[in-house]
Parts: C-alpha cells; sequence; structure tokens
C-alpha cells in the first residue's frame, strides 16, 4: 500500500532534517513490534485484573497505528495523519498507565513505543508545517 507514496510522492515532500533514512524505520519497527509482543504476554499472562481492558486497548492502538500508514501514505494526508498519530500517542499513554498496575514490565516495554511514536509525532508535524 505505501510503495508508491514511497517512491512517488514521500521522497518530494519537505521534511525535518532529523528524518532517518529508510532502512532505521525498518530496524526499529522490528524491535518495537518485539516489545510490544513481550509487553501484551507479559500483561495476558500476569493473571491480574484489568487485563481484558488493557488488551483493548493494545488492539485499538495496533489498529490506529495501521490507519496511520494508510492516511498518511495512501490516501497522501499528512495532516489527517497528524490528527491519527496525535490519537495513538495517547492511547498508548493509556496502555502503559493501565498495564502498569498488571505488569510494571509489560509498561515500561511499552516507553520506546511511546517514545518513537512522540518522534515520529514530530515528523509528521513537520511535514505538515513544511509542505
Amino acid at each position: 500500500m505505501q510503495s508508491d507514496a514511497l517512491r512517488h510522492w514521500y521522497p518530494f515532500l519537505h521534511k525535518s532534517l532529523l528524518t532517518p533514512p529508510g532502512w532505521v524505520f525498518a530496524l526499529v519497527w522490528v524491535v518495537l513490534y518485539i516489545l510490544m509482543g513481550l509487553s501484551m504476554s507479559l500483561v495476558q499472562n500476569s493473571g491480574r485484573p484489568g487485563r481484558g481492558v488493557a488488551t483493548g486497548i493494545f488492539l485499538l492502538q495496533l489498529a490506529v497505528n495501521f490507519s496511520w500508514s494508510t492516511v498518511f501514505f495512501y490516501l497522501r494526508s499528512p495532516t489527517a495523519g497528524l490528527v491519527i498519530i496525535s490519537a495513538l500517542f495517547a492511547l498508548l499513554l493509556l496502555y502503559v498507565w493501565k498495564s502498569l498496575p498488571i505488569s510494571r514490565m509489560g509498561a515500561y516495554l511499552f516507553l520506546p513505543y511511546l517514545a518513537w511514536v512522540g518522534f515520529a509525532w514530530y515528523l509528521n508535524f513537520s511535514i505538515v508545517l513544511h509542505n
């Protein structure tokens, strides 16, 4: 879904000087998905109350994450992407907050994802601002 935009649209946008090369995104996402999976596993296997709520938030943030890529790249809408990534950041904060009493380590494993989405928010904002 993204390949056409990555070839014919995204390279021509004015981006922040802090935008990493493409291979960094791929590497970071591999690590983040591993950490996300470990986090969800720790929350699910804790046997503590609140797992259902945390799982729901986890699944919702996955859907919102996917929708960002669709809107930003496929629909080529950085402004709508900024709205979606803002909602994603809020969902990640909510997941950390809800998972903290269930599994501290599970919550902590989500922090790199939260930081990356914060950085991605900045990159998205920069594109909106300069294009």
